[in-house]
């Protein structure tokens, strides 16, 4: 006899035994449970053990292509990626290749080192990890790793930190040394990086940050170029006072810096630039005696006029 017509007869008496006192309530609902624990598949599971758990089971994490070497200068941000498919409710951990001590689990830093994060981008199933202002002793191997008790799903990364080195300077600063008051003042600041533009520039008149300022006539703009890996900064003063006179800085964001003393003449005072006063009297004497010869002919008529009365 099947098990469903045992079950079925099993009902009947049942419910002919007592049906008004509902005796047999324990024993239906044994029945019912017993019934749909066969029919959720227990029974194709007989003797075959693996068969409730390849019903169940979740795919296995893969690693996406991504570069498996990086190469930074000193300063720069540095990017390990790694990307996964299908992870599920497992973890991502980042440490140093044969390092036990984790760098960062899911989305938090484990070390006492705040250059250190994680770049989690859900849509990309990306999971990358940032080091600002990289340093020569940060090169080595890494290991992006999805949790698990022998650690064999993971990916080693080589991280390459070259010291940055140039014969010129970085930033430089262009511009007049020389204005007059009122006149209108321009100066530029060019900082170019290595792998990108610096990411700001700031200025600086004799210590103090100068900002775009419309009633004091300052106006600082910014141009950056993706090609030539520069910024490009230019501090623009409507019409110069004697309060702009001093050293002026820009300074990038990798702090670097170039520097220009402005300096900003008087039109209404005498200066050695536009000749002391000395200078133009006699300048003014010479150019009256070459510049009248009647005056020397008055002078002369009086001096042979005076000399004929002494001897008369």
């Amino acid at each position: 006899m099947h098990t469903t017509d045992v079950q079925s007869t099993l009902i009947m008496d049942c419910i002919r035994v007592d049906a008004a006192t509902g005796a047999c309530a324990m024993w239906l609902f044994r029945l019912l449970y017993i019934h749909c624990w066969i029919a959720s598949g227990f029974g194709f599971n007989i003797g075959h053990p693996s068969g409730m758990e390849s019903r169940y089971s979740t795919p296995t994490p893969e690693f996406i292509d991504t570069p498996l070497q990086a190469t930074y200068h000193t300063g720069d941000l540095a990017i390990l990626h790694c990307s996964i498919h299908n992870l599920g409710t497992k973890t991502v951990i980042w440490r140093r290749a044969n390092v036990q001590a984790p760098i960062t689990i899911g989305p938090l830093t484990y070390i006492a080192d705040d250059r250190f994060q994680v770049n989690h981008i859900p849509y990309k199933d990306q999971w990358n990890l940032l080091i600002k202002n990289v340093q020569l002793e940060d090169e080595g191997t890494y290991e992006c790793q999805v949790s698990s008790t022998d650690r064999t799903i993971r990916r080693l990364i080589t991280l390459t930190v070259e010291e940055w080195k140039s014969s010129s300077p970085r930033v430089q600063m262009s511009g007049p040394e020389f204005v007059e008051k009122g006149e209108k003042v321009i100066l530029t600041c060019n900082a170019t990086g290595i792998n990108y533009p610096p990411e700001e520039m700031d200025w600086f008149r004799n210590g103090q940050k100068l900002l775009s300022d419309v009633e004091s006539g300052i106006e600082i703009y910014k141009r950056v170029s993706i090609s030539s890996k520069s910024i490009t900064s230019i501090l623009e003063i409507k019409r110069a006072t004697m309060e702009d006179d001093g050293t002026y800085i820009c300074r990038s964001s990798d702090l670097h810096i170039s520097s220009k003393k402005l300096n900003v003449l008087n039109a209404g005072t005498s200066n050695v630039k536009r000749g002391t006063g000395s200078d133009k009297s006699s300048r003014l004497m010479s150019g009256s005696s070459n510049s009248n010869p009647a005056l020397k002919w008055t002078i002369f008529l009086l001096l042979i006029l005076t000399v004929s009365a002494v001897f008369v």
